[in-house]
């Protein structure tokens, strides 16, 4: 038979109450009555119940972290993999369990129901959220601020105050992605951009749109490609970039994400390309096949794993602060991103192009 709170009120000589506020580590408990209770709950093999512990204290000790427009994918995603592991060792480490939840796209309801964000945050009476993935066309970016429970974004701008978010800079990070093949000697140089309802996609664009406009260099539309982040849409690029007229082609891309990067290699290299010779390719994200492809490609290297892991602490310090009623820390962070140079970089077929 399980030991109970009473089996131990029974032993140490204090009420049932006494002992779970013990347990829960309230003050109003002498030093050494709390350590007296914990010291005989432990020799007798006393587990908690979580969930009437939840019904009591409104806490569950769980996080909730929804894994939005993956697609086939899923949790495999290269991009999305280390991101959760980062969140799930932090929240782990900090005696906090993982809700994992993989939506496939935007739904088509923003009621606060069941089938909604918010809705499964109140079903399930997670103590916090975390979101990445968050399209800011989703039907229900606007009722985020419905939670009352801590939430934090992952790559995108939240949409009120109170919400936080975790980002990488992701404009140096297009800036010194542009300013590397402009060092290499190009001027034309093309961007593969995300869709335009992600947060990144308008960063990253900024970033490319400040190194042409240091160099010189003015923005030329025709030259910025709106891709999806799929390695589908990389070589639709591939195809648009080299279908423009000679004189217009880019001799170096600027990719919104590693994906795209390879799709887009891999259609020029179909067409008769070559990558760098031709054209020169620069990606974003730095996932593990960035370096392994036909040639490894230069890119700028998001801290994946750490986005996840700060998005963690994030939610679990603002937790901490709004039980205690302090006000919550600043809404943003922004993480430093690495240009890293490999082989699918050179200087263009033509200095003067």
């Amino acid at each position: 038979m399980a030991v109970t709170i009473k089996d131990i009120a029974k032993i140490v000589g204090v009420s049932p109450t006494a002992v779970s506020r013990a347990l829960n580590d309230h003050r109003d408990i002498g030093e050494e009555t709390r350590a007296k209770i914990k010291r005989v709950a432990q020799e007798l093999g006393y587990r908690r119940n979580a969930i009437a512990r939840g019904l009591v204290t409104r806490k569950t000790d769980t996080i909730g972290l929804f894994v939005l427009g993956r697609g086939a994918t899923g949790f495999g995603d290269p991009f999305a993999y280390e991101v959760i592991l980062g969140v799930m060792d932090t929240v782990s480490a900090a005696g906090y369990d993982l809700v994992l939840y993989g939506v496939g796209g935007p739904s088509n309801s923003g009621r606060c129901d069941g089938a909604s964000y918010v809705g499964k945050c109140k079903e399930r009476q997670v103590d916090g959220v975390i979101m990445m993935g968050l399209r800011t066309d989703d039907p229900q970016y606007g009722s985020l601020g419905d939670l009352d429970v801590p939430c934090v974004l992952i790559d995108v701008a939240p949409p009120q105050d109170g919400i936080g978010f975790v980002a990488s800079d992701n404009v140096l990070g297009a800036k010194n992605a542009t300013e590397h093949l402009l060092s290499l000697g190009h001027r034309r140089i093309a961007m593969l951009n995300g869709h335009a309802h992600a947060t990144v996609s308008a960063e990253r664009l900024e970033g490319y749109k400040i190194a042409l406009m240091n160099a010189g260099i003015a923005y030329d539309p025709a030259l910025t490609f709106e891709g999806d982040f799929s390695s589908d849409s990389g070589a639709r690029a591939a195809e648009y970039f080299m279908a423009l007229p000679r004189d217009m082609r880019p001799t170096g891309v600027v990719a919104a994400s590693d994906v795209m990067a390879i799709g887009l290699m891999q259609m020029l290299k179909a067409m008769g390309m070559r990558v760098p010779q031709d054209v020169s390719v620069v990606g974003f994200d730095d996932i593990p096949s960035a370096a392994h492809v036909d040639p490894p490609l230069t890119t700028v290297r998001q801290a994946r794993y750490d986005l996840g892991a700060t998005a963690a602490r994030m939610v679990l310090q603002r937790l901490e602060e709004g039980r205690s009623g302090m006000a919550f820390p600043p809404p943003g962070f922004r993480l430093a991103t690495n240009l890293i140079v490999r082989s699918s970089t050179a200087p263009p077929p033509c200095r003067g192009a």
